[in-house]
């Protein structure tokens, strides 16, 4: 058997060496799989970030249109809240299938 040289023995620890570093950092509290998760993370929390910025810039342009026009603050007053003018009249039309039908009638 042929005996091996001291830098063959000294590549061969540093090739070990090095391949258990690289498992380490793999499977390590904190290693490249938990940076890979929390990199998808990020990136979720950013689109729900874009989406709340698009929310509210909705929101602004609503609450400048209410500021600023009264017709828009008296058609959403009537329409959320079924607020009606003085001397109105409104009908209210029902369909066919949900009239309440006394009892006894057919």
């Amino acid at each position: 058997m042929k005996k091996l040289s001291r830098p063959s023995l000294l590549l061969g620890a540093a090739v070990v060496f090095f391949a258990a570093v690289v498992a380490l950092a793999f499977v390590k509290e904190n290693g490249l799989r938990d940076v890979a998760n929390l990199q998808s993370e990020i990136a979720f929390v950013d689109a729900q970030a874009a989406g709340l910025k698009h929310e509210n810039a909705m929101m602004a342009r609503e609450l400048a249109s209410l500021n600023t026009s009264a017709a828009y603050a008296e058609a959403i007053a009537r329409d959320s809240l079924g607020l009606v003018k003085p001397g109105e009249v409104v009908y209210e039309f029902i369909p066919a299938g949900q009239i309440a039908r006394p009892a006894g009638a057919r």
